[in-house]
């Protein structure tokens, strides 16, 4: 996605006025006991940071050899000659400032910019009652904001931004009447907004971002004449309206950047008298209304952002007025109606965005007729119409276009090849017919091209020939396109860059060109659901990247290539649903990478390779409907990892191997129409995870293993046609299952409802029981009602002192009902559909109060559903934090449950680093990581149990209407009740983010999350998963990041960054530290990596010194 570039919003002011030194050669002794007086100041300064000069600046050269006023940093008055100006500004300094720096009377300007400085600032340096210029930016400062300030009657600027400053801005700043420049942003400032510092008069800049302030902004305002920049941004708590008069006050604001905030209503007629406004920014609030026509007033404009906000109405055609304006993002709000047409009169346009906002009608033209623009967003609307038949012919700086997930029709242009510079074409998920241009091939520049899920067809071939020009190409997506056409040999000279070909349900026929075997950096292949026939070619082995092969859907004949075997990197291979035959390949066990094989429904034959079961990290085997022979292996118990196993419709024989119950992780099992004999092994009561289990249709004998009762997941059994005997047992799931299930055996007994004789009693037994039992029952049950009794009483002490230990994870929760949940999603519409996860499907819903939340409902087929709702909801119920995701509600019975939880607008990390369309600049991305840090150290240290996460990785970082990160999936989360770590014998977190201790030995801490939020880190910042093809054997992004960090950390990181106009010096010394936190955090061993507490203060310290060193104030 192009970079939004933040005009005037960075604002570069010079801090230092140098006044000369004049050499004396003669002093009296007044002024020496005064210029000595100075000096030691300045040795009591250097004796507090001696051990901490890292470039030896003081050390060297503060001696008293040598007059003070040569000292490095140090200007002398040339009437006085005393100390006027003391400059020790990006020096890497450490340390406390002396009291004794009071007794610099003469000095007029400090600055100690950019160091380290720390603890509180002196109440001594009061006495400076000649200072203007005070500059603390970017240390460590802590403590109480310094009320005395206000003493200091002639200051004209004060930056104490990027320290940690508490409390509040005290009214005695009000004092200061010669003020013009206020910077205290980026501190822990909390309280109101006093209304006394909007007295005075000469003030020209106030940044008082990213503090906490709260409240409404003061009701009154006093003339500020010459206030040119206003920035609030970023405190989150600011609120309420923006008082009417409140612009009538600032006639000449030049820049107004109130975002991240909730301020709300309508916007005040008297902002759009504010005629020299060039930066307006609004985004994240909750403003609603109408945007006022008078907005035409703001000719000076060249930054307006009114994103994420609740304006409704049509987009006013009065901004065509607003010639000047560069961006223009109106995205995440409820406009309704066409856009209007005046907005092709922004002839300096560069970025335009107006992203999931209802907006209907066409596009007009005079957009494509803007040639200064470079990046346009219009996804997820309901735009209708076509493109102009000249479309690209004035667009020659153009670089990206998405107006996917619209209604639009027609053709392509083939014009579009006169964009000549685009990089980002999607037009995907519309209705969009004909030919697809071959004219798509002259755009050299092309990365990314996304068709799919539209009516477009091909007259030739040619298309592919055609793109082998675009030699930058890394993702091609045609899919659900009714292409009709022959796979071309052309496809292999595609971009050998290219990293993504999607080409599923196209109607394709024939054969996968042999040619294929050339696109030497494919991640993913996937071919799945068309026409194709004959064999799988052997080349298909030379995509060594190769992640996902998916083939299924297709009629491809003839055995699977052992070629394939080549491929270590492959994840998921599938290729269900064809008719290969022959056997599989013995070589199979090279693939460690796999996780997931579907050869289901095929015509496979012969013996299951003993190598097959030696791949212990597989996840899903699906080698159903074939006619697979011989015995199960024993080595099948090896699969610890293993959660689903379909092996019916084959023609397995033999027992069914003990070793099978070892896999406690295992949910779907089917062994069903085989030949298999012998017992139900016992050890399938281990199988704790299940869920499914179909063993209908064998010769199994024996009695039906009461350990089953403990399976207290199992929701589906199916033991019919076969040849057990026996009693059924009556606990557990047997209480609910149909008479199906024991249907057809040799001589089962039991319930009567279940269709079964009931078992035979021996008649010395019954005799005995029918005198004996009725007095033994009596008895036992006189002495549960007592016991009974007791537990209801100590239940309610419990209860009613506030603590239950055993109470049920919804216990705290307030209930939603089933049919209450079937309303709100109005019966779980797919268009409601958020996303799928491992556990569940995650719907929006609007609930009777109109509360938008999101409502994660769990397949409770799926192994581990259960276990996840009950660790999730034992976990959310008791943390509360602004960075974690809130469970508002639940409703649970047997055979649905379901989470309610707040909705979050913005999806989630992995959405916004993936998905086309969607970019983040460096400092979203850095507060994304801040707020992580933020909630993990909560986890781990602000709750009376440790809790670990377990599963951190970018889509478990939920985003809401304000971009800030919120930590969500708790379903495989651990609490440490009983220590620092714990051992478990089930890895559940994902590959590629684990701790090396978690998937070699189990052990689960707290240090284990550090090491998935330094990998989380790394991928952040390089766009790059940590399970991407590139990483086999002993590379790995870690090892990538730690061998680039001492080459070039730029050749690395997300190329989108690149693009943010930044310096490129500052970029790189940014992106340095963060990857060097990264590396701390991934420290092999646990005890080696950095706490949670250092992790997210030292990101902290990256963020100030970024937002220093691009010139942000405040």
């Amino acid at each position: 996605m192009a970079t939004a570039y933040y005009f005037s919003l960075i604002h570069f002011v010079s801090l230092f006025v140098a006044q000369s030194y004049v050499p004396i050669s003669v002093v009296d002794a007044a002024t020496l006991r005064n210029i000595t007086s100075d000096q030691h100041a300045l040795l009591a300064l250097k004796a507090r940071i001696s051990q901490y000069d890292p470039h030896n600046v003081l050390t060297n050269n503060w001696s008293t050899s040598t007059s003070v006023c040569n000292w490095v940093g140090v200007r002398c008055g040339s009437r006085h000659h005393r100390i006027t100006a003391l400059n020790l500004s990006y020096m890497a300094l450490e340390g406390t400032i002396p009291p004794q720096m009071g007794n610099l009377s003469f000095l007029v300007r400090l600055n100690i910019r950019n160091n380290s400085f720390r603890s509180s600032v002196p109440k001594e340096l009061a006495y400076l009652r000649r200072l203007k210029s005070l500059d603390f930016g970017f240390n460590d400062f802590s403590g109480e904001f310094p009320s005395w300030l206000g003493l200091l009657s002639k200051l004209q600027y004060l930056a104490l931004h990027g320290n940690t400053f508490t409390g509040t801005i005290p009214p005695s700043l009000s004092n200061i009447s010669s003020l013009q420049r206020l910077s205290c942003s980026l501190n822990q400032l909390s309280g109101s907004i006093p209304s006394s510092i909007f007295n005075i008069s000469t003030l020209q800049e106030i940044y008082l971002g990213g503090n906490k302030l709260s409240g409404p902004m003061p009701s009154i305002f006093f003339d500020l004449p010459s206030l040119q920049i206003l920035d609030l941004a970023a405190n989150y708590e600011l609120s309420g309206a923006l008082p009417m008069d409140m612009f009538d006050h600032l006639p000449n604001l030049n820049s107004l950047s109130i975002i991240r905030n909730q301020f709300s209503g309508e916007l005040p007629s008297t902002l759009f008298r504010c005629t020299q406004l060039k930066v307006l920014s609004l985004s994240f609030n909750n403003f609603s209304g109408r945007v006022p026509q008078e907005i035409r007033n703001l000719t000076m404009l060249v930054y307006l952002d009114l994103d994420n906000n609740k304006f409704e109405g049509r987009v006013p055609p009065e901004l065509g007025n607003l010639t000047m304006l560069a961006q223009l993002y109106l995205g995440f709000n409820d406009f309704k109606g066409a856009l209007p047409r005046e907005i092709g009169n922004l002839q300096n346009l560069e970025v335009f965005t107006i992203t999931n906002s209802s907006i209907a009608g066409s596009i007009p033209f005079g957009i494509f007729n803007i040639s200064t623009i470079q990046y346009i967003a219009m996804e997820f609307n309901n735009l209708s119409g076509h493109l102009p038949p000249n479309f690209g012919l004035f667009l020659p700086n153009l670089r990206e276009i998405s107006l996917a997930n619209n209604e639009l029709t027609g053709t392509i242009p083939s014009s579009i090849s006169n964009a000549s510079q685009l990089t980002h074409l999607d037009l995907s998920s519309n209705s969009f017919s004909g030919l697809i241009p071959k004219t798509l091939g002259n755009l050299r520049f092309l990365q990314l091209l996304h068709l799919g899920n539209n009516n477009m067809t091909l007259e030739s071939p040619d298309l592919f020939s055609s793109l082998s020009n675009c030699i930058y190409l890394t993702e091609l997506n045609l899919f659900k396109n009714p292409l009709d056409i022959i796979l071309p040999n052309s496809v292999g000279n595609l971009s050998r860059s290219l990293q993504n070909l999607y080409l599923s349900n196209c109607s394709i026929k024939g054969g996968i060109p042999i040619e294929t075997g050339n696109l030497s950096s494919l991640f993913v292949l996937s071919l799945a659901y068309n026409k194709l026939e004959e064999p799988i070619p052997n080349t298909v082995g030379r995509l060594r990247m190769l992640q996902g092969l998916y083939l299924e859907g297709n009629r491809l004949k003839g055995p699977i290539p052992s070629d394939l075997c080549h491929l270590t990197n492959l994840v998921d291979i599938g290729f269900g649903g064809n008719e290969l035959s022959g056997h599989i390949p013995a070589c199979i066990n090279n693939l460690t990478s796999l996780r997931n094989l579907y050869l289901g429904s095929n015509q496979l034959t012969y013996i299951v390779p003993l190598s097959l079961w030696s791949l212990t990290y597989l996840l899903e085997v699906d080698l159903q409907s074939n006619s697979l022979s011989g015995s199960l292996s024993l080595e099948i118990g090896n699969m610890k990892t293993l959660k689903l196993l379909y092996l019916s419709r084959n023609q397995f024989s033999g027992f069914i191997p003990e070793t099978i119950g070892g896999l406690q992780d295992l949910a779907n099992l089917s062994l069903a129409a085989n030949q298999l004999e012998g017992s139900i092994p016992e050890s399938f009561g281990k199988m704790v995870s299940l869920e499914f289990l179909d063993l209908s249709d064998n010769k199994l004998s024996g009695e039906i293993p009461k350990s089953l009762e403990a399976l207290r997941y199992l929701k589906y059994l199916n033991l019919s046609f076969n040849k057990l005997r026996g009693e059924i047992p009556k606990g557990g799931l047997f209480v609910n299952l149909p008479a199906t299930a024991f249907m057809s055996n040799d001589a089962l007994c039991g319930d009567t409802r279940l269709q079964v004789p009931p078992c035979k009693n021996k008649a010395t037994g019954a005799h005995i029981l029918k005198y004996v039992l009725p007095p033994i029952g009596l008895m036992i049950l006189i002495l549960f009602l007592a016991l009974l009794s007791t537990r209801h009483k100590k239940r309610n002490v419990r209860l009613s002192g506030g603590l239950d230990l055993e109470i049920s994870p919804l216990a705290t929760m307030r209930r939603i009902s089933h049919q209450e949940i079937l309303r709100a999603t109005e019966g779980f519409n797919v268009n409601n559909l958020l996303g799928e996860g491992s556990f569940g499907s995650v719907y929006k819903g609007t609930l009777l109060d109109g509360t938008n939340v999101a409502i994660k409902v769990l397949k409770l087929q799926v192994e581990g559903a259960f276990k996840s709702f009950d660790v999730e909801c034992e976990v959310l119920r008791n943390i509360r934090h602004r960075n974690l995701i809130k469970i508002i509600s639940a409703c649970s019975n047997m055979d649905f449950k379901a989470l309610v939880m707040e909705y979050m607008p913005n999806a989630n990390l992995d959405v916004w680093l993936y998905h086309e369309g969607r970019h983040l600049n460096m400092l979203q991305r850095l507060n994304i990581m801040i707020d992580v840090a933020t909630a993990l150290e909560y986890l781990h240290l602000g709750y009376s149990t440790p809790i670990v996460h377990c599963d951190l990785k970018p889509s478990n970082i939920l985003l809401d209407e304000d971009m800030v990160g919120h930590v969500a999936d708790f379903g495989i989360a651990k609490l440490l009740s009983d220590g620092i770590s714990l051992t478990q014998t089930m890895t559940l977190a994902t590959i590629g983010y684990m701790a090396p201790e978690y998937g070699s030995e189990g052990i689960v801490s707290a240090r284990g999350d550090i090491y998935s939020y330094g990998i989380l880190l790394m991928e952040t910042f390089t766009k790059k998963k940590p399970t991407d093809d590139i990483f086999t054997g002993e590379v790995s992004l870690k090892r990538l990041v730690e061998e680039s960090l001492f080459l070039s950390i730029m050749e690395v990181v997300d190329i989108n960054l690149l693009g943010d106009k930044i310096d490129y010096s500052v970029m790189e010394n940014c992106l340095s530290s963060i990857m060097g936190l990264a590396l701390n955090c991934c420290a092999d061993l646990p005890e080696q990596r950095i706490d949670v507490k250092n992790v997210s203060s030292t990101l902290q310290k990256i963020k100030r010194k970024f937002l220093q060193d691009i010139g942000i104030r405040g």
